[in-house]
């Protein structure tokens, strides 16, 4: 029997008196990837902090390694050998590579530091796992893969028993992924083992082992290899995936993309096809337009948006999205070709008839001092300059709104909305603005089982008031859910386009 890495044994936490986790166990084995998804992500950051510190328990026992190291009865607040890979990346940027793995390292006491040496010993462990990286890059000048990559690799260094791998399908390209995963069971079979936290089951079903469901900081049932099936999952999740989700029968060239879903054909119509594409936009009016155009990543891009139409667009190496964002705010000219809006070439005037969704928009949007009504209302001066003046029209929107939105328009303090809440408060202000277009990058980034669905269908909501959308994926996540066109990007091209069928 393999050795056990953690153990987490009837474990309640809570915190001003709200219940975390509930009762929660789990097991750990060496060498092994455990898949966590949360349908929400309640408990979530306190089963995180649990993991890698000794915090104190309201009940139950953890143990690290076969040793007891917490427990209701005593906590000593040290920290386990515990890495997390995430986003947030906790290397200092104006290192370089090997001055992050070696002498930031816990118990590194040379007062004389052999820059030739740290960057020999990274090379051998680089080369050992097949990645270009040298240690005297700067880090600020790594992308994000290659930042996990470090990341990954100063954990292998340091010792770490268990490497916690957060949402890491988020943020960096498929490619990458599949990359990334390749180095996975790479470390496995040196009894490295890992905590894969995803969104998303097929992705999950692609790496792990088992896989824990986790719902209001409960485990509610653990998979194993054998148990990866549809029927096993989708019991645990909402209405929407138990009716719509169904595994993809798609075309040769997306089978780089193994956790692909579509909508049923009895909710959709005839579902994605390229064989025979399908044009239900084909007499509506031309909204967006780039006309072979060059910038940055970009090389000689050409894409066309019809009125009302969704369209996704997949980098494949994650690349191209700023140059997308800085050609449509008009932060930058393309070095070739053109861009039109509406037949016009596109101008900084004409920029503010767009919306722009970006990636964790609470934190972007929002303003916390302003109320629900003026955070919605915040750009209605752009259109209608006396509007904080005028009453009736303030009524007007209250009356026209509060039926769909509820008491939480009258809310004076958005800080204590929710989550969901406060996302439907960035959609309905572009609803309210009623732009031309909307861009939305990676929208579906950080959310839970649940949020997905509400994100879905607040995008729903702007389509079915015809307002172009335009989704910026870094994966596929739910996005062919409400896609009307897939359209595939590598090395800044357009590689493959899907149609929807309708």
């Amino acid at each position: 029997m393999r050795p056990e890495i953690l153990r987490l044994e009837k474990i309640i936490t809570a915190e001003n008196g709200v219940i975390l986790l509930n009762n929660f166990n789990l097991h750990i084995f060496r060498g092994e990837i455990m898949g966590l998804i949360a349908i929400n992500l309640h408990g979530l950051d306190s089963l995180l902090e649990l993991i890698c510190k000794n915090v104190p328990l309201y009940y139950g026992s953890v143990y690290f390694c076969e040793n007891l190291v917490n427990s209701y009865a005593h906590s000593s607040r040290t920290r386990n050998k515990v890495a997390v890979v995430e986003k947030q990346s906790s290397l200092i940027e104006n290192l370089t590579v090997a001055d992050n793995i070696y002498v930031m390292r816990h118990g590194f006491k040379k007062y004389i530091i052999n820059s030739k040496t740290l960057n020999s010993q990274f090379k051998m462990f680089a080369m050992d796992a097949g990645v270009d990286l040298h240690g005297e890059q700067q880090v600020e000048d790594l992308t994000l893969y290659e930042k996990c990559i470090v990341e990954l690799l100063r954990a292998i260094i340091g010792g770490a028993k268990l490497i916690i791998i957060r949402d890491i399908g988020n943020f960096i390209s498929t490619k990458d992924l599949i990359r990334f995963h390749k180095l996975m069971q790479k470390y496995t079979d040196f009894g490295v083992s890992f905590l894969y936290i995803c969104s998303h089951h097929q992705e999950a079903f692609s790496i792990c082992d088992k896989i824990c469901l986790m719902e209001n900081g409960k485990a509610l049932k653990v998979l194993g290899k054998d148990e990866f099936m549809e029927e096993n999952i989708l019991p645990f999740t909402n209405e929407f995936y138990k009716n719509c989700h169904e595994r993809q029968a798609l075309p040769e060239w997306l089978n780089d993309f193994p956790w692909v879903y579509r909508v049923k054909t009895s909710v959709i119509g005839e579902g994605f096809d390229n064989e025979k594409p399908q044009k239900p936009f084909k007499n509506q009016q031309e909204v967006l337009k780039f006309c072979n155009v060059s910038s940055g990543s970009l090389n000689n891009f050409t894409l066309t948006i019809k009125e009302g139409e969704c369209v996704v667009l997949l980098d494949k190496n994650n690349t191209v999205y700023i140059d997308i964002l800085a050609l449509m705010n008009c932060e930058r000219k393309p070095g070739q070709g053109q861009i039109l809006l509406d037949g016009e070439p596109l101008t900084k005037k004409a920029v503010k008839t767009l919306g722009f969704i970006p990636e964790k928009p609470i934190q972007n949007l929002l303003f916390k001092e302003m109320s629900y009504f003026d955070n919605m209302c915040f750009t209605a001066d752009k259109k209608l300059r006396s509007f904080w003046m005028r009453k009736t029209i303030k009524k007007s929107i209250v009356k026209e709104y509060e039926p769909i939105i509820g008491k939480d328009i009258f809310a004076p303090d958005i800080t204590q909305l929710s989550v969901q809440s406060l996302y439907s408060l960035v959609y309905y202000r572009i609803h309210m603005q009623n732009p031309r277009m909307v861009v939305c990058t990676n929208p579906f980034f950080e959310g839970d089982m649940s949020m997905r669905l509400q994100i879905c269908n607040l995008i729903k909501m702007l389509l079915n008031k015809k307002i172009t959308v335009l989704i910026l994926a870094v994966n596929l996540s739910d996005s062919l859910l409400i896609a009307d066109r897939l359209l595939v990007m590598e090395n800044g091209a357009l590689v493959n386009e899907l149609y929807s069928g309708q």
